[in-house]
């Protein structure tokens, strides 16, 4: 029997645009961090990995932010000047219906942020998941990294999955492999939500990407949707097209196509599925999400109140 759970995680990059912050615009942008963490405690967020963009107003804040966070803040490989010990949890565990999932973050860091240091995220995370890989089914690595090094992250560290990347303006609406890596790109400030769907069976076979087939299975439904609008109640498809030939084989062609998808996603031990989906004005924020943005936002509070 299947059981499905969904897991709400931040690879990097969540608090703030740039890895500094003017002065004159510090207690704004300050305000605003606060505001993204406490719709992250309301929507349930489970692991965050700490990008450099998220340093930019200094330690004394992040920390105060760690405080007030229901959900770790990870990172392998960042530190405070002169530390011998990461300023935060290098991995986290999460246990989901039996399963166990180890998230390991790492940053490949910024010169402009004289309060830390940032020792190698490919040393880093090999060390991190060296200690966590017998415990866990599978591995995420969250890298707020450029392409370089997110290459070497990919051919360089060994038992990861998954790399979710931050720090980039790339889109992959399909995932890519890179070395046995699954590499996932979700673009930059929010404007989407990459929503991943892994079936996991087995430890020994691979993971199958499904996305082309659920997509074409999404798609479908919507055309079968479409054609059943208005449908007299208790008819079928069929019935009630029954004198247009054309109609008849296109949802004949439809349902064919529908089976085949589910039946192969079906078959397959282990496989994943990826899509982005828009944060637009056609997603709406639950009521506790949009009071918290209210308060930050003047034009949004006053049109709430109207």
């Amino acid at each position: 029997m299947e059981k499905e759970a969904t897991r709400f995680i931040d690879a990097g990059d969540a608090f703030f645009k740039t890895p500094y912050i003017v002065q004159a615009k510090r207690e704004k942008s300050e305000a605003v961090a606060g505001s993204i963490l406490s719709s992250y405690n309301v929507m349930g967020c489970q692991v965050m990995n700490i990008g450099v963009n998220d340093l930019a107003a200094g330690k004394d804040f992040i920390l105060e932010l760690q405080n007030q966070a229901e959900f770790p803040f990870i990172s392998a490989n960042i530190f405070v000047a002169e530390a011998q010990e990461t300023l935060f949890k290098p991995s986290t565990i999460i246990k989901i219906n039996g399963i166990k999932l180890g998230f390991v973050g790492v940053s490949s860091g910024d010169k402009r942020q004289k309060a830390f240091t940032f020792s190698d995220p490919v040393d880093a995370a090999n060390q991190a998941i060296i200690k966590i890989k017998d415990k866990v089914d599978l591995i995420f690595l969250l890298a707020n990294v450029d392409d370089r090094t997110e290459i070497e992250l990919a051919e360089k560290v060994g038992d990861v999955d998954f790399l979710i990347r931050s720090k980039t303006r790339s889109l992959y609406r399909n995932p890519k492999q890179h070395n046995g890596v699954v590499v996932i790109r979700n673009g930059k400030q929010g404007k989407y939500a990459g929503v991943l769907k892994v079936r996991r069976f087995d430890s020994t076979s691979k993971l199958t990407n499904v996305s082309t087939q659920y997509k074409r299975i999404k798609f479908v439904e919507k055309r079968l949707n479409a054609m059943a609008k208005g449908l007299e109640e208790g008819k079928s498809l069929e019935e009630h097209y029954a004198e247009d030939v054309k109609r008849l084989e296109l949802i004949s062609r439809l349902k064919a196509e529908q089976e085949s998808n589910e039946k192969q996603i079906k078959n397959l031990q282990n496989s994943y599925y990826f899509e982005a989906i828009p944060l637009n004005d056609k997603i709406e924020d639950t009521p506790e999400v949009a009071q918290i943005v209210a308060e930050y936002m003047p034009k949004v509070k006053a049109k709430i109140q109207d």
